[in-house]
């Protein structure tokens, strides 16, 4: 790469570019600078040896960078190398004005045609796949911009969202009237222009993101979460036991079970572990020394004192006593 290339750390927009009268050898260097200091890093590659040409129109508005890209076939990749040189917390929209382009990201990949659009996240490697000559449209938006960070933001990555939302045909034709009139909008004006689209744009993404299907792993989780939680508040209750949580929770034994498996552990074993690390938590509070070692046990779930006593003992390898006095010597 040349030298202008590692100067590419502050934005110049407005800014109009393009590879003609450049040489062949310096074209993806001089592309590489001029869409890094107005978008974001990128690495670019040739599509079958084709040559390389590319314009690149783009303006402010503040809060949101508005672009134009026209260009021969190529790929272009976020990889992690281009993150290291420039990080960004940056949503990247792309929305395709003529021929087609193939996103991936997050191991999904789309193919977005004319009028169509997709989101990548700059924090995170990204491809993007040019097969014929193409144009797009360009929104870089920064997360701090968004009122909230938009909740399963990693499930829409490289998806159509003209596919999932019906606000991104709005979302790209407010975006085609910016690029037409974006050198005649006041500075006045480019704020509340700003904010409409930002507000538009995370609508949009909402959308998407709940018609998305969520990931297994993440009904698991959640069902996990509950099942704890449950225990949790019902350690005290002497009646706790698979058959009361799988009916608390409408959820069956065997499923719960499945669930603990992952972690080594089934869900009466879990309890048991549960109110056996409570109550050794109890022996060592101080403020709890006026309750009896009985009570502790009660309070705990345990209605058996002999059997607290021998599981006690299998798990922390000291008498209930023993340990409670252990927390007096450190003490003293």
């Amino acid at each position: 790469m040349n030298s202008r290339i590692q100067h590419s750390t502050k934005a110049e927009l407005p800014c109009i570019a393009s590879t003609a009268g450049v040489s062949a050898p310096e074209k993806f260097d001089f592309w590489h600078d001029v869409v890094s200091r107005n978008l974001v890093d990128l690495d670019y590659s040739l599509v079958d040896g084709t040559p390389f040409d590319a314009m690149f129109s783009g303006t402010a508005l503040d809060a949101i960078n508005v672009s134009r890209i026209k260009a021969t076939a190529h790929r272009v990749s976020r990889s992690p190398a281009s993150i290291s040189r420039l990080s960004a917390e940056a949503l990247v929209f792309n929305f395709v004005l003529s021929g087609r382009m193939i996103a991936g990201q997050d191991g999904r990949t789309a193919t977005i045609g004319v009028g169509e659009g997709v989101v990548c996240d700059a924090r995170r490697a990204y491809s993007l796949h040019f097969d014929q000559p193409f144009e797009i449209a360009c929104v870089r938006l920064s997360h701090q911009a968004l009122s909230h960070e938009v909740a399963g933001l990693q499930r829409i990555t490289a998806t159509n969202l003209n596919a999932t939302t019906q606000l991104c045909p709005l979302v790209f034709s407010y975006l085609s009237g910016l690029l037409q009139r974006a050198g005649a909008i006041s500075d006045t004006n480019s704020r509340r222009i700003s904010n409409s689209f930002i507000e538009l744009t995370a609508a949009m993404l909402s959308e998407a993101t709940q018609v998305s299907p969520v990931p297994i792993s993440d009904y698991r989780n959640l069902a996990l979460i509950r099942i704890k939680d449950f225990v949790e508040r019902n350690l005290s209750n002497f009646d706790l036991d698979p058959t009361t949580v799988a009916a608390a929770l409408k959820i069956s034994p065997r499923y719960i079970n499945q669930l603990l498996k992952a972690e080594g552990t089934s869900l009466s074993r879990y309890i048991w572990r549960r109110r056996l690390e409570m109550a050794a938590s109890d022996l060592q509070n101080g403020g709890l020394d006026s309750l009896s070692i009985s009570t502790i046990a009660l309070n705990n779930g345990f209605n058996d004192l002999s059997h607290f006593s021998k599981a006690f003992r299998e798990r922390f390898a000291q008498s209930p006593r023993d340990y409670r006095g252990l927390k007096r010597e450190r003490s003293s």
